[in-house]
């Protein structure tokens, strides 16, 4: 799979992950109660040469670094992509992790620019989630992204939603 160096509009670039970066996805998401982990849901510690060395052999992996251009002009956050086949890409997750750029809005502007990546430059069919039903400021802004509830999983800790998004030019 072809992984774009950089992808921006007028609000965002979205740049792919630099070893130096570890550190900063870390804390994003350590610090977001909803956030899937960046070492694979694996709680032993991995150094950030290996983790970065594993990102790079694994050609189905994209994480993109967001970084805000007109207010903060820096890192806010970050988006991980799974291409599982031509046509289906699952959104990992995405945080925006900077404390002042939270509740700003700009998660559905982010989402936006992510089925972008998705639908346009990938050209994939489907994009698909997995979401805590418990998180209902996500399941909301999925939602209004175009993705549905497409079936439910129920676990003892957390409940939770899978959701797809179809890319509108292919149906």
């Amino acid at each position: 799979m072809k992984k774009y160096s950089v992808l921006e509009n007028q609000e965002f670039k979205f740049r792919e992950i630099k070893r130096r970066d570890y550190n900063l996805i870390k804390k994003w998401y350590k610090n977001s109660n909803d956030a899937e982990s960046i070492s694979n849901n694996s709680t032993k510690r991995i150094s950030p040469r290996k983790w970065y060395k594993d990102y790079k052999k694994d050609c189905d992996l994209l994480i993109y670094i967001i970084e805000e251009k007109n207010i903060y002009c820096m890192p806010i956050g970050a988006v991980i992509l799974r291409v599982i086949d031509e046509n289906n890409v699952e959104l990992g997750g995405y945080v925006i992790g900077e404390s002042s750029a939270k509740k700003q809005g700009y998660g559905i502007k982010v989402m936006k620019l992510v089925q972008k990546i998705i639908f346009n430059k990938l050209g994939c069919k489907y994009s698909y989630l997995k979401v805590n039903c418990s998180n209902r400021p996500a399941v909301e802004t999925y939602i209004k992204c175009g993705y549905k509830i497409n079936s439910f999983i129920e676990k003892k800790n957390h409940d939770m939603y899978i959701m797809r998004a179809v890319n509108k030019t292919c149906t």
